[in-house]
């Protein structure tokens, strides 16, 4: 009797300790827009992987080294200056979408370790289109208490307007205005 009393006191002490030690959770983000184009059309705009220079205005400068056509790998500089490397894990022109992954994270371009993404070009309702943006990534600060811009908020936000930026630019080239 005695035993098994220490044996669960034991468990009670440990349990918050386990608790305390959980690094950062999965974070989701899922960003899309309509666009009154059709998909061809935005396609033939994003579908180069190094595109993403010309139609979302936080990337100055995309070097990509090619290569076969599902494992390029591309060096993007940010408008502060900061860079991240990713590659293409898939590109399927036939589906109209691509994926990728953060292989070189950067604290000062995204506060986020780690990042797979997909961008889907979808037909949407009357000749449209709907372009959705959708990652997955954890924070690049392990702990349970980062320090503010390095919470899962400041990651998921960050992200948000890097997404909503593009995006935005990519319905106003597509639309031409």
């Amino acid at each position: 009797m005695y035993k098994t009393f220490q044996i669960g006191f034991l468990g009670l002490i440990l349990i918050p300790v386990l608790v305390v030690a959980h690094g950062p959770s999965r974070q989701k983000i899922v960003k899309e827009i309509e666009i009154n184009a059709p998909v061809e059309k935005v396609w033939n705009i994003i579908s180069d992987y190094c595109a993403i220079r010309e139609w979302n205005p936080a990337v100055t400068k995309c070097v990509a080294d090619k290569g076969s056509e599902n494992d390029s790998v591309r060096t993007l500089t940010l408008e502060n200056g900061a860079t991240i490397k990713e590659k293409l894990v898939k590109h399927l022109p036939d589906n109209t979408k691509y994926q990728y992954m953060l292989i070189e994270p950067n604290d000062k371009a995204f506060p986020i370790n780690t990042h797979g993404s997909t961008i889907s070009v979808i037909s949407g309702d009357g000749g449209t289109t709907v372009v959705e943006w959708k990652g997955a990534f954890y924070r690049s600060f392990p702990g349970p208490n980062p320090p503010p811009e390095k919470t899962d908020e400041a990651a998921t936000k960050a992200l948000a307007e890097f997404y909503m930026t593009g995006l935005e630019n990519l319905k106003k080239m597509a639309e031409g205005n």
